[in-house]
């Protein structure tokens, strides 16, 4: 099964993680890039994220987007800001078609847990949705299980 791993980093933990899980799986590697820098305080990232909630702003995505059709699994990884995942990541999945794909969404976040993310993300796009995962201090053991 061919995997992608795209994930949305502002710090480097959902890096590292999508790093791991891509090398457990044998997954290509892909981050999502915006030309607005998130590189920001914790106080300017809770003001922007839920601005961008609220307005429902898309982030321009400054990334060549992957071709898809070329996976049959996509793991899509992302940090939790304000309850849900960045509308950087909602960038990306509007410019992409699930259908037909299996697709899983794994967090890094030590307090909310994906399931509730996870919920949201199934009714807008369409795929077939694997158990979302909780990497935040995740062993391989824990990724590989997730995996299967």
């Amino acid at each position: 099964m061919k995997t992608l791993v795209i994930y949305f980093s502002q710090k480097g933990k959902t890096k590292e993680a999508a790093g791991r899980i891509a090398q457990l799986s044998g997954a290509d590697l892909a981050e999502i890039k915006t030309y607005k820098s998130y590189r920001m305080s914790y106080r300017k990232t809770v003001f922007t994220a839920l601005k961008e909630i609220l307005l429902n702003e898309r982030p321009e995505l400054d990334m060549e987007i992957p071709d898809i059709s070329a996976y049959d699994r996509i793991l899509i990884g992302s940090p939790i800001w304000c309850g849900t995942i960045p509308n950087a990541v909602f960038s990306f999945l509007d410019k992409v078609n699930l259908n037909g794909k299996k697709a899983a969404i794994f967090t890094t976040s030590g307090a909310t847990e994906p399931q509730k993310i996870a919920v949201k993300i199934k009714k807008k796009y369409s795929a077939k949705w694997c158990r979302p995962f909780n990497a935040n201090h995740a062993t391989d053991e824990n990724i590989t299980d997730w995996l299967k």
